[in-house]
């Protein structure tokens, strides 16, 4: 099985043992929400022994994501030798910062994650890029999330992040945070997880998927023990587990202000958008 496939099957074998109440797991982004609105993660970012189990099997799959990664820099509004400054939403340990540090040796990453653990992880970064990345810790359900005091972005970037609030409405809500918070001509580019469009086609992306598994080989792991003893959330939509269609981000994207909204790269359930301002 190659690395994409791995990682696209092993996000699936972990919804399928998603906690419903959301007590015990934490979200990578804080325990509270806004107005004390019930957090929905199935991750339990606030865990070391889960944060290294889950780097370890994101780094072995970051190969398979440099192409999207490599999309990204490409969509960036400026030349690589431009000395701007980047917002990496729920950056993690850091492999897109990592990506885009590297190849644009002038531009300085703001690492944003609410996870303690997860930032632990990107610390050492900090001693082979220097001043060049910058960590910040900010929960994303709190209004003050943003790392105002470096004031406007050139552009801001985020993968495999925002679809763990799930909660479309804060989603939308921080669309139109990055929006304010980019210079005039700044990008916003996101990798994320999406439902599809109708219900029809999540069942037939669901049978693809399952079809390619004997095709690419050995099954994946089994990712049970990342999970904390969970289930499934009752189901919302038939169009799949996340919040919101393509479709669905394309609107709120230009609703929020951004222009020149596309999607840059699909397959099945998982794409690259964004958009201008």
């Amino acid at each position: 099985m190659t690395p994409s496939l791995r990682w696209r099957y092993g996000c699936r074998r972990i919804r399928a043992w998603r906690f419903a109440g959301g007590a015990k797991m934490r979200t990578r982004q804080g325990s509270h929400a806004r107005g004390d609105r019930p957090r929905r993660d199935h991750h339990d970012w606030a865990s070391e022994t889960y944060v290294d189990e889950w780097v370890r099997r994101q780094q072995a799959e970051d190969p398979s994501r440099a192409a999207r990664f490599q999309l990204i820099c490409d969509l960036l509004p400026f030349p690589t030798d431009a000395p701007v400054t980047i917002l990496d939403v729920g950056a993690g340990y850091g492999p897109v910062s990592t990506f885009i540090l590297d190849r644009y040796p002038n531009a300085t990453c703001i690492a944003q994650d609410g996870s303690e653990p997860m930032l632990n992880r990107a610390r050492h970064l900090v001693a082979k890029y220097g001043e060049r990345l910058k960590l910040h810790r900010s929960d994303l359900f709190e209004a003050s999330w943003l790392p105002e005091q470096f004031g406007r972005f050139d552009a801001a970037v985020s993968s495999s992040c925002l679809h763990n609030l799930r909660d479309f409405k804060r989603i939308r809500e921080i669309y139109a945070d990055i929006r304010a918070h980019l210079k005039p001509g700044g990008a916003f580019l996101n990798a994320d997880l999406i439902n599809a469009p109708t219900a029809a086609l999540h069942q037939r992306y669901d049978r693809v998927a399952t079809a390619r598994r004997p095709r690419e080989g050995t099954a994946v792991e089994n990712l049970a023990a990342m999970v904390r003893h969970g289930r499934r959330p009752p189901a919302t939509a038939t169009r799949g587990p996340f919040q919101a269609t393509l479709d669905e981000h394309l609107a709120a994207l230009k609703a929020a202000g951004f222009k020149d909204v596309d999607c840059f790269w699909k397959e099945l359930q998982r794409a690259v958008f964004g958009g201008y301002r």
